[in-house]
C-alpha cells in the first residue's frame, strides 16, 4: 500500500476504553494504530474515559503517539467510581466476581457509553472505530454512527458471545450479548477480529457478513526491541498476567523437578513473571526461591527484560477463544518458547513451530515432560551453545497491520 506523504486527509474517531496511562493490550492495539495511521494519511481521534482504578499502568506507550487528539469523559462505571472514591491500585478479590457476573450486561463498563457517545457528537470526523472489550463500547458506536450517518468499524479483541473472562450466564445475559452483536455485525461497514477463530464463529453465526470481516491480528513492532545482554544466570521468563486460566502451578513445578532431579541449585536459575500476578497466585510463585515477581513494567523495559532471558514460556489452561496477545512478541524475541497448555487459541504459536521455530507444545500437566525439555535447554546454554529463532511472520508488524486497517478505512462501504 502506498503511504501518503502530505497531511492526512481522512479524520477516523477512534473509541476505546483502554489508553494510556492504562498499560496491556487492551490499550497497546489502539496505541500501535493511532501510531501509524498517520503514515497511510488517517489521523486519529481519540475519545477514552478519565483515570480509574487499575491494577497496570504504563504512561510511557503516549510516547507513541504525541500530539494525538485525545478527549477523556467521565463515566459511572465501577473502576471509575472506585478511583473517585480514593482507589488508585485495583487488586482482584474472589468476591469481585460475583458483583461483575451479576452486572454482565454486556459487561460493567457500560455506564461509560452515554458520556462517550455525547463526546463524539461534538467531534468532526469521517468514520469510526471501536475497538473491544469492553464491548459495552459497540453500543457507543452503533448509536454514533446511526446518529451521524457515518461508517463504522468493529474492532473484536476477543470473542463477544464466547468471552473467555465473564462468560454470560442465564438466557437475560446471554440474549442481551446476542441481541446487541447482531446488530453490531449488521451496522458495520467492516469488522477486525485479532484472530480466526473469531472470525469463524461470526462467520457461522452471521454468514451473509461473512465478506466484511477481516483478521487483524496482534503484532509486534521493532521499534520496541533494543539489544538486549543475556543474564549470566540461566533465566526462564514469562511475559503476560497470571490470572486462572494461566495458572502457573505446573510449570512451578516443572521447573522444581528440573532443580531437583539435575541437583541444580535454586541459586543458579532464575523463573522471571513480568506482568501483573493475581494476588491468588503470588503467595504460592514466592514459596519457590527461583521465582521473581517483577510486576508490571512499561512495555519497552518489559520486552527488553523479557528479551535477556534464555527461554520463554507461555500458560494456557483456556479455551480455543482464549488467545494471548503476546504471541508475536515471543516470536519476535528469538527465545525458545515452552507453552504449558494446549489450546486452538494459541495456533499461531503452533504454526510457527511447525514452520521450524524451536518450541515445544505440552499437555498442561506434563510436569515430566516440561522438566525435560527446560534441561535440553539449560545443557546447550551450560556448553555455549544458545537456542534462538526468528519469527515466521515479519510481515506481522504493527506498522503492516495498520496498511490493512487503513485499506479498510478506505475502500467502499459493503452492504
Amino acid at each position: 500500500m502506498k503511504r501518503s506523504q502530505s497531511r492526512a486527509d481522512k479524520t477516523l474517531l477512534m473509541i476505546t476504553y483502554y489508553w494510556p496511562p492504562l498499560g496491556g493490550p487492551g490499550s497497546l492495539r489502539p496505541v500501535k494504530f493511532a501510531k501509524y495511521l498517520p503514515r497511510f494519511g488517517i489521523m486519529p481521534k481519540v475519545i477514552t474515559r478519565k483515570e480509574i482504578a487499575y491494577h497496570s499502568y504504563d504512561r510511557s506507550l503516549a510516547d507513541d503517539v504525541p500530539g494525538i487528539d485525545v478527549t477523556r469523559t467521565d463515566s459511572f462505571d465501577p473502576a471509575r467510581i472506585l478511583y473517585r472514591l480514593g482507589m488508585r491500585d485495583y487488586r482482584v478479590k474472589d468476591w469481585h466476581g460475583t458483583i461483575k457476573r451479576a452486572v454482565n450486561l454486556p459487561d460493567n463498563k457500560l455506564p461509560w457509553a452515554p458520556f462517550a457517545y455525547h463526546a463524539g457528537k461534538k467531534k468532526d470526523f469521517d468514520q469510526i472505530f471501536v475497538t473491544a472489550p469492553p464491548f459495552s463500547a459497540f453500543i457507543t458506536g452503533y448509536y454514533l454512527a446511526k446518529s451521524t450517518g457515518k461508517p463504522f468499524i468493529a474492532d473484536f479483541r476477543d470473542a463477544w458471545l464466547e468471552y473467555p473472562f465473564m462468560r454470560y450466564e442465564g438466557s437475560i445475559q446471554k440474549g442481551f450479548a446476542r441481541y446487541w452483536e447482531e446488530k453490531v455485525v449488521a451496522s458495520a461497514k467492516c469488522i477486525t477480529v485479532v484472530d480466526e477463530n473469531i472470525e469463524r464463529a461470526l462467520t457461522a453465526r452471521y454468514p451473509q457478513r461473512a465478506g466484511k470481516i477481516s483478521v487483524i491480528p496482534n503484532g509486534f513492532d521493532p521499534d520496541d526491541f533494543a539489544q538486549t545482554v543475556r543474564s549470566g544466570v540461566f533465566t526462564i521468563s514469562y511475559l503476560g498476567t497470571i490470572r486462572p486460566e494461566r495458572d502457573p502451578e505446573n510449570v512451578l513445578r516443572a521447573v522444581g523437578k528440573f532443580c531437583t532431579m539435575r541437583r541444580i541449585g535454586a541459586d543458579k536459575i532464575r523463573f522471571k513473571f513480568i506482568g501483573h500476578v493475581e494476588e491468588r497466585f503470588l503467595r504460592r510463585m514466592r514459596n519457590n526461591t527461583f521465582v521473581e515477581t517483577i510486576g508490571h513494567l512499561p512495555y519497552k523495559d518489559a520486552i527488553r527484560e523479557f528479551c535477556n532471558s534464555h527461554l520463554a514460556v507461555m500458560i494456557t489452561t483456556g479455551s480455543e477463544y482464549f488467545f494471548p496477545s503476546r504471541q508475536q512478541e515471543y516470536l519476535a524475541s528469538g527465545l525458545p518458547v515452552i507453552v504449558c497448555g494446549k489450546s486452538k487459541g494459541l495456533h499461531v504459536m503452533a504454526d510457527a513451530f511447525k514452520e521450524g521455530y524451536p518450541g515445544w507444545t505440552f499437555d498442561f500437566d506434563d510436569i515430566e515432560g516440561m522438566s525435560k525439555k527446560i534441561y535440553h535447554v539449560y545443557q546447550k546454554w551450560a556448553t555455549g551453545s544458545i537456542i534462538e529463532g526468528k519469527t515466521p511472520y515479519k510481515e506481522y508488524t504493527r506498522e503492516n497491520l495498520t496498511g490493512v486497517l487503513a485499506g479498510l478505512i478506505r475502500q467502499k462501504r459493503r452492504s
